[in-house]
This record gives C-alpha cells, structure tokens and sequence, in this order.
C-alpha cells in the first residue's frame, strides 16, 4: 500500500488478495474482541490469522486503521442483528430494549464491551483517536431505530445519548460485579423510566429475563 499526493494506492499484491479483505478482518475481529487491544500489534494478529505480517499491513496499513475497521465491523454486526427477522417484528421501543440487552449480555457479546472499556481510556489521553466514533456512529443506530418507532423528533438525540450511556455503564457493572438480577432491574428502571418519558407506561409481562423480577421462562423470550 503506497499513499502519493494524499491518495492511498493499494499495490498489486493486495489487490490480488483483495478477496481475502473480508475473510482476514473477520478473524481479525475475533482476535480483538478475544484479546484486547492493549498490547495489540500486527504481528501477533498476522501469526494468529496464519498470514505473513506483510499481508496484514497490505491489507490494513496500520495497527490504529485495523482498529477502526473492528470497530466498525462490530457496529454493523450488531447493526445487522437489529435488521433481523426477530427484531423487526417486535412492535414496541420497550421490547427491543429488553431483547437487545438479553443478547448483549451473552458473554460472547460482552467482549466488545471489554474492548469499548480499553479504548475510552486510550481516547482520554489520545484527543485524536477513535475515541468520538465509539459515540457518534452508535447514536446514529439507535437513533434510526427510534425514528422506526415514532420517537419525538425533539427528544430523539438525547433519548439515544441516555439509552447509550445506560447499556454502557451498566455493561460495566455487571462485567465488573457480576450481579446480573440487580443490573438487569436498573436496566428494568430505566426502560420504565423512558416510556413515562415518552408519556406511554410499558407492559408489565416485559421484565428482563434473568432479573429476580422476571417471572417468564427464557424460552418465551425474544432472543
């Protein structure tokens, strides 16, 4: 990969590969969310991917750009999880959050908060780095699912700043505490407290599975 006036040229050898692109960034994603981006650098990736490191920089220049394709390729995974079947079916704002938070409270799921946690704290220290898209590009996925549900436009943006702070930092209790019934009822709480918001009171069937609240079988939840 070559850069000459400002442009990036890919070269013959990685446009030859380019096919590969997707297929290394997946287990590249995999390699991040398993292990951290602490002590990231290419060459362990290139090792666990079983490619030569030459190939992992013609691919991705850069452990910071290979970094933000992670990120990005988890939003969208979890974009896609959203555009599901299961999901668009579900016809309340209240309900979504309740299912969404099930599935992200699967421990495989986790692992991207672990690498959010890691990353907020280089951001602080490092204004230039990918710190602003952690929040920009996250509102910007909750923010079209409220629209999908006729959410005030007036109270849009905060209402996904909220939703977002709230997944976050309860993430971060119960990855620290593992006190899943007492996390799960202030996720509980704070659904409650947006629907008074949006001047509508949720159903009571709708606490979350797992919680000491909950009284429905994980089966007959949305997953």
């Amino acid at each position: 990969m070559t850069e000459r006036n400002g442009e990036t040229k890919l070269d013959g050898r990685a446009l030859r590969f380019q096919h590969r692109r997707p297929e290394l960034l997946a287990a590249a994603t995999e390699y991040v969310l398993d292990n951290g981006v602490r002590d990231l650098s290419l060459r362990p990736v290139a090792r666990a991917l079983g490619v030569s490191h030459a190939t992992l920089i013609r691919h991705f220049a850069t452990k910071e750009a290979l970094v933000t394709e992670v990120l990005e390729r988890i939003r969208a995974d979890f974009e896609q999880h959203l555009l599901g079947e299961q999901l668009q079916a579900v016809d309340s704002p209240a309900d979504l959050l309740r299912a969404t938070w099930r599935h992200l409270c699967r421990p495989r799921e986790q692992r991207q908060f672990l690498v959010l946690f890691e990353l907020v704290a280089t951001a602080a220290r490092t204004p230039d780095h990918v710190g602003s898209r952690l929040v920009v590009d996250w509102l910007t996925v909750i923010e079209r699912e409220l629209e999908r549900f006729h959410w005030p436009v007036e109270t849009r943006s905060r209402t996904a700043t909220f939703i977002l702070a709230q997944v976050r930092g309860l993430q971060l209790d119960l990855i620290t505490t593992g006190d899943r019934a007492r996390v799960d009822e202030a996720f509980e709480a704070a659904v409650d407290f947006l629907m008074h918001q949006r001047g509508t009171v949720p159903d009571q069937r709708g606490l979350i599975s797992g919680s000491k609240a909950a009284r429905t079988s994980p089966s007959d939840e949305l997953t």
